[in-house]
Parts: structure tokens; C-alpha cells; sequence
């Protein structure tokens, strides 16, 4: 099994870097370089995606470093054409061209489904108004009741669950004693 097989294998879905994450470390990594982890992760850490609940630890210099490595893997060497002289592009380069690129088209897709759902509550607002809905007002509260009781419920089934593990793992640790300190008399 290759090394980057088995890097995927052993991250969680959690884990996983997202295209606004990889484009921050590729920029990041094209104005400090390749070999200044320290200030690479210093440079992504204040960029993280907003929302997601990261470990402490998933900025690291190690994870920089290592997400870097299966970006550099993804791309094709530069090719040189004949007589061309000029400068051929860096696999930094490359690979922030690449995420730019692939970060426009996500975020155009983002504003289309947010400009489809704009357009859609702008048409429930008029019905609305109009007072065409107002034989399903009803109907519509209760499924608002109903989507609020099942997230509470979930939550309070989270908040079990935690409370669960938590004493499971206070269990297993086994009791804890206070050795008393003891004194010699002697100052």
C-alpha cells in the first residue's frame, strides 16, 4: 500500500482539509516556503473555516507539512517547451493557480444555490402577502414545531451520549487516592 493510501485511510472525514483550507496553505506556503512550517502554520491557523470544529493540533507544522505533500502529489510536473525560455512554473505555483481556480468555480456554485434559495423564500413571502398560503399557515407551524423538537432531542441525545462516554471513561480509570504527606519533624 502506497504511503498516500494509507495517509487517507487513517484520517477521519473530520480530517479532511477543505478547498478554502488547501488554497490558505498554498498560499501560505508560496510567500514563506517549503521549508518554514513554523510560520506556514502560524499563516493558516487565523484562516481556518469558519464553523468547523477542529482539533487543537490540526494546524500543526506536521499537518502542514503533510497536507502539502499530498497536494504536491496531485500535480504534474511542469513541462519545459522547446525554445522556450522563459520561466516554467513552480509546483507551489501550480498548485495555487489550481485551488484558486477550483475555489472560484465552489464559490459561483455557492451563489447560484443561494441566489435559487433568495428567489424561492422572495416567492413564499409574496404568497405570503397575498394571503395564499393562508390555508397552510397551520400546517406550516407544525412543521416548524416538529423540526425544533427534533433538534432538541437530538441535542439532548448528544448531551447524553457525551455524559455516557464521559462516565464510562471515569469508570475505567479507576478510583483516585490522596497519599497523605508525611513529615519527618525535622526542620
Amino acid at each position: 500500500m502506497a504511503a498516500s493510501q494509507h495517509k487517507l485511510k487513517m484520517q477521519n472525514p473530520q480530517d479532511k482539509w477543505t478547498l478554502r483550507e488547501q488554497l490558505c496553505l498554498a498560499s501560505a506556503v508560496l510567500r514563506s516556503g517549503d521549508q518554514n512550517w513554523v510560520s506556514v502554520s502560524r499563516a493558516v491557523k487565523p484562516l481556518a473555516e469558519p464553523g468547523l470544529q477542529r482539533p487543537p493540533d490540526f494546524y500543526s507544522q506536521k499537518n502542514c507539512a503533510s497536507q502539502y505533500s499530498t497536494l504536491l502529489e496531485q500535480v504534474e510536473a511542469p513541462k519545459r517547451k522547446r525554445g522556450n525560455q522563459g520561466e516554467v512554473e513552480s509546483h507551489c505555483e501550480m498548485i495555487a493557480r489550481k485551488l484558486t481556480m477550483e475555489r472560484i468555480e465552489e464559490l459561483k456554485r455557492l451563489v447560484r444555490i443561494d441566489q435559487q434559495n433568495y428567489r424561492r423564500l422572495k416567492a413564499e413571502l409574496i404568497k405570503v402577502k397575498s394571503g395564499e398560503l393562508d390555508h397552510q399557515l397551520k400546517d406550516m407551524w407544525n412543521e416548524i414545531q416538529a423540526k425544533k423538537k427534533a433538534s432538541e432531542e437530538a441535542l439532548e441525545a448528544q448531551r447524553r451520549a457525551q455524559e455516557e462516554a464521559e462516565a464510562a471513561k471515569a469508570a475505567t480509570q479507576g478510583p483516585v487516592f490522596c497519599i497523605p504527606e508525611v513529615t519527618t519533624g525535622r526542620y
